[in-house]
């Protein structure tokens, strides 16, 4: 979608814009698939383009994204995180928009693991891996936790449990999602957290007990292929740090494993499996919280995929990509949320 520079400044984005780069802004394009926020190609006078990504202002969702994306950016480029972050160029708090450097190259086929090499895990692996090392590094601690971080079996069911809540009070006036979770979701939690307690038993572990910092890891939170781009070169640059921070790497794995975005091969899955758990070999608790846990990481799989029915988080996917159906969009999530209980519980 390309819109009219007299479009955009009656919301003021082209002044903002050329503000935050220092040169005037020639053309703004918007690009597709953003399921947050709305991001545009800039094409700015000096010769340059750069990435303008506005984050809008929601009181139901109050989370800083962009404190965190453009904070978390700022401080891995400090780090020398490598090129397969995007660089932070500059930011305006208060109209919540920020700059990237432009990436060129295409979409990863995030859907299509035939269509990817085996070697695209292995980048993925040495970004995470970079990330998990610079824990230690001055400063590290002054970032603030990922969204919905889980540093405990309890955290994670009292996460769940809160998600459960907000879409019950929906439901009430949807019968189909209402059949789905009192009908099917509700017993696979009861079950799912009295097996997860008593794995924690048997292991002599704490439920309740957050894990020590040591152990914890700096999380991109929504990672995978499902938010990269490939240069041309092949390399893989990772987009969207917009719940960037502290959390647990068996949440972290759980979730680049079951991303409803992403499609993973068998060879794919074991690869991460492997490397992931190489990463944090020296945790010995790491591959049993993983296994305790996993069933509860997709239950609360099955609920972010039930967003499309809360009101503050359909405004969102509008305001990112309008034009969507949401009748159609919420029966599709839901179809999907069905088969992500089956695979969680079948694990």
């Amino acid at each position: 979608m390309v819109e009219t520079l007299s479009d955009l400044r009656e919301a003021g984005l082209d002044a903002t814009v050329a503000a935050l780069a220092g040169a005037e802004v020639v053309a703004l394009e918007q690009m597709t698939g953003g399921g947050n926020n709305r991001v545009y190609g800039v094409k700015l006078s000096d010769g340059r383009k750069v990435a303008a990504k506005c984050y809008p202002s929601q009181k139901e969702d109050p989370r800083d994204r962009l404190g965190v994306e453009f904070g978390g950016l700022d401080f891995l480029a400090q780090q020398g995180a490598g090129s397969a972050l995007p660089q932070p160029l500059a930011a305006d708090r208060e109209a919540g928009v920020a700059l990237y450097e432009w990436i060129e190259g295409e979409a990863v086929a995030a859907t299509d693991p035939e269509a990817r090499k085996l070697s695209d895990v292995d980048q993925a692996l040495e970004l995470l891996e970079k990330l998990h090392d610079l824990r230690l590094t001055p400063g590290a601690r002054e970032l603030p936790p990922g969204s919905d971080p889980c540093f405990s079996g309890a955290d994670l069911v009292a996460g769940i449990a809160g998600r459960r809540s907000r879409l019950g009070e929906v439901a009430k006036d949807d019968g189909s999602l209402q059949a789905f979770l009192s009908g099917k979701f509700d017993a696979a939690l009861e079950a799912g957290t009295q097996q997860a307690r008593e794995n924690y038993k048997v292991a002599g572990m704490d439920f309740g007990a957050a894990i020590p910092e040591g152990k914890r890891t700096l999380s991109p939170s929504d990672f995978g292929f499902h938010n990269a781009r490939r240069r041309e070169d092949g390399s893989l640059v990772f987009l969207d740090f917009e719940y960037f921070g502290w959390d647990d790497p068996v949440k972290m794995t759980a979730d680049i494993l079951m991303h409803p975005g992403m499609v993973l091969s068998a060879g794919e899955e074991v690869k991460f499996r492997t490397g992931l758990a190489e990463i944090n070999r020296e945790d010995e608790t790491y591959e049993v919280r993983l296994s305790a846990l996993w069933p509860l990481f997709g239950l609360r799989w099955c609920l972010i995929l039930l967003n499309e029915f809360l009101p503050e988080r359909w405004f969102r996917r509008v305001y990112a990509d309008g034009g969507r159906d949401r009748e159609t969009a919420q029966a599709r999530q839901l179809d999907k949320a069905e088969y992500v209980l089956c695979r969680a519980m079948a694990r």
